[in-house]
């Protein structure tokens, strides 16, 4: 089944960068040759892959300030990301930002969702991907209503989201980011922009089974393997105006997703450009319902 929508709302925002800066400090005392021995084994493995500690459930006390003012989900809050919220993390050289449930709970599972960004967003310096949505997931409502781990890699500068090596390594990512936090297996998506879009078609086709939702703006991907796809529920956004990636080959991915069985709403913006269509894209009511509500529990998302 395919919902297809046509509007021509334009939503604009603002997007900022923001630095980090991020202090390791290591003491070592060691009095023997093993213990010297087993310190550069773990230093070496930690220069291999690094991840963030895994959250504490927080204490409640009388004296917590007050929680601040939440975004209604419909509203356009700015595009700028407070990248001191997303923690640093590294995995196999590849730069992530990690955003932690707020109010993380040991004894619960949590969503995954992985954001792959666009390709004037590549580096090292892992704060660029951050321009490109990080600021919505992180806004008030978001968190309190839909509670998730939200990773924002940051693609090599001469590489892409759909090179083999690179989808090995967010594979990897995820399997490694599943077996180290409380996470719901049964609800892994993914979403991309731009080459992020790419990708997300690619990940998916590559990975079958593994995503339960999935978010392409403005992008395109291989209609041979619709059928390698089908079982996300699927959110496509394009824009007439597009100068970068032509709204009809979203729009023919849409299609070849709905023929092969899958679920797909489809949302073409008239008036849009390139970079409309993302924050129109982000602005749908329904996007984050789609995202990390179950299939079929009812609710006022793309698909009901």
């Amino acid at each position: 089944m395919i919902r297809f929508t046509v509007g021509n709302r334009q939503n604009l925002f603002r997007s900022g960068l923001f630095s980090l800066e991020v202090i390791f400090s290591e003491q070592a005392s060691m009095r023997t040759m093993g213990k010297l021995t087993l310190f550069l084994l773990l230093l070496f493995f930690s220069a291999c892959e690094e991840l963030p500690p895994v959250p504490q459930r927080p204490e409640t006390t009388s004296s917590s300030k007050a929680a601040p003012a939440e975004f209604d989900e419909e509203t356009r809050p700015s595009m700028d990301s407070d990248s001191g919220v997303y923690q640093y993390a590294t995995y196999r050289d590849m730069p992530y930002r990690i955003l932690i449930p707020r109010d993380y709970d040991s004894t619960k599972v949590y969503p995954l969702h992985l954001f792959l960004h666009g390709i004037g967003e590549r580096g090292t310096d892992n704060e660029k991907q951050l321009t490109v949505g990080a600021a919505r997931f992180q806004a008030d409502s978001v968190r309190e209503k839909y509670p998730a781990f939200i990773i924002f890699p940051q693609c090599p500068m001469s590489s892409y989201w759909f090179s083999n090596d690179i989808m090995q390594t967010l594979g990897a990512l995820i399997d490694t980011l599943v077996n180290r936090y409380l996470i719901d297996r049964d609800n892994i998506s993914i979403g991309g922009f731009s080459m992020g879009a790419y990708g997300t078609f690619a990940m998916v086709a590559e990975h079958p089974g593994l995503f339960e939702a999935a978010v392409a703006i403005a992008g395109d991907g291989d209609a041979d393997r619709a059928s390698d796809m089908a079982k996300p529920r699927w959110q496509l956004f394009a824009g007439r105006k597009d100068e970068i990636v032509a709204s009809n080959k979203t729009e023919r991915m849409a299609r070849a997703l709905a023929d092969a069985g899958a679920l797909v709403a489809f949302k073409l913006y008239p008036e849009a450009d390139h970079g409309t269509t993302l924050f129109n894209a982000f602005s749908e009511p329904g996007f984050f319902y789609s995202l990390f509500s179950e299939r079929d529990n009812g609710g006022d998302g793309p698909f009901n």
